[in-house]
């Protein structure tokens, strides 16, 4: 069934409360949807959401990049369009949302859910964590919000103030916490190789399942000494595809990866990343750019395929909350975990929302 119709249209979606990390201040979420329709009037979605900040394209270049790549889907069918999608590595952002409405639109013509695309495994439940911000007034009321949804993962995002302050205010905040509750932290690069004693220090005893992203710049020497005295896994985010482009995975100075599509450049490539990591002992979490509804449903089904590769993690997938509004259907969250349908397709339904 061939692909007849193709279209790009931009949205705007703005946060119920202000994005805040090291890297600054989102108050709203800009990107492109894509459609893609066959003959039969079945129809995929993705969603190109660049965030240049964290060195994907801009909006502007993901558009100029899309539009071509478009005109040549015309006519084509789904599976040999992925194949012959190129590599784009400068529009990662891009290629990720036309990767994934070719995805949801080929799954959707051969009648099963994207995951089957990607594994030959059922999946079980997606454990995902919540994201609670910042070390902001209100933090403990989102942090009590998210622990009485279900939530024993949360997300902080460090980085923002002096980090004596940072750490005073965690340990403040953990003494706070349930037993069995843990703290996910991402710093986005905010520290400097001055900091790496404090740290092992100041976060010794606390409830800390991972940090990503603690040092400014990626000092492999630095990032495979603090690893090597903290108890809990040291993560690349925004660095990895710098590390990837110069060092084999096998150089990886830290105990897990966090995968972002988007930020990759496709779902496909981070499932071969996946596989290599987990041959490695290399743990994997997948994790939202902050995409819109169209965008982190494939990501579920990423996150399906990757707990039955290698061993099964907590993900960072629960953000669409974030947003005010939204392009179409959130996925349904209990207890911190969320069930994929056996419907065709990623399970996206765009809804009443307009998009600019």
């Amino acid at each position: 069934m061939q692909i007849t119709r193709a279209k790009l249209k931009a949205y705007q979606l703005p946060f119920s409360t202000p994005w805040k990390s090291s890297k600054g201040i989102l108050r709203d979420r800009h990107g492109w949807l894509i459609s893609l329709t066959d003959t039969t009037g079945l129809t995929g979605y993705g969603d190109a959401a660049p965030l240049p900040e964290m060195g994907t394209e801009t909006l502007q270049q993901a558009e100029e990049w899309l539009n071509p790549q478009l005109s040549a889907l015309m006519g084509g069918e789904p599976e040999q369009c992925l194949h012959a999608l190129p590599c784009a590595e400068t529009r990662p952002a891009g290629r990720f949302g036309l990767e994934t409405a070719l995805l949801d639109l080929h799954a959707k013509q051969c009648g099963i859910p994207l995951y089957r695309l990607l594994t030959d495994r059922k999946p079980g439940s997606i454990r995902v964590n919540a994201t609670i911000g910042s070390l902001e007034p209100g933090i403990e009321a989102r942090t009590q919000a998210a622990l009485s949804a279900g939530f024993t993962t949360l997300k902080l995002k460090l980085g923002r103030y002096p980090l004596d302050e940072e750490l005073a205010a965690l340990q403040k905040l953990c003494k706070r916490l349930p037993a069995g509750c843990q703290l996910r932290l991402d710093a986005n690069q905010a520290w400097h190789e001055e900091s790496t004693d404090v740290l092992i220090q100041g976060l010794g005893g606390l409830p800390i399942e991972s940090l990503e992203e603690p040092f400014s710049d990626l000092d492999l020497s630095r990032l495979d000494k603090l690893q090597a005295a903290v108890p809990f896994d040291l993560a690349l985010d925004e660095s990895l595809r710098g590390f990837l482009r110069d060092h084999p995975l096998s150089d990886l100075p830290v105990k897990r990866i966090i995968i972002k599509p988007t930020l990759l450049g496709g779902i496909l490539s981070s499932l071969k990343l996946i596989q290599e990591a987990d041959q490695r002992g290399i743990h994997c979490v997948i994790t939202s750019s902050l995409e819109s509804s169209a965008g982190i449903w494939p990501l579920l089904h990423l996150a399906a395929a990757a707990d039955r590769i290698t061993l099964p993690a907590i993900h960072g997938l629960a953000t669409v909350n974030w947003f005010s509004r939204d392009l179409g259907n959130a996925p349904f969250i209990s207890s911190g975990l969320i069930r994929l349908e056996a419907g065709p397709g990623s399970g996206f339904i765009l809804g009443a929302e307009k998009t600019d």
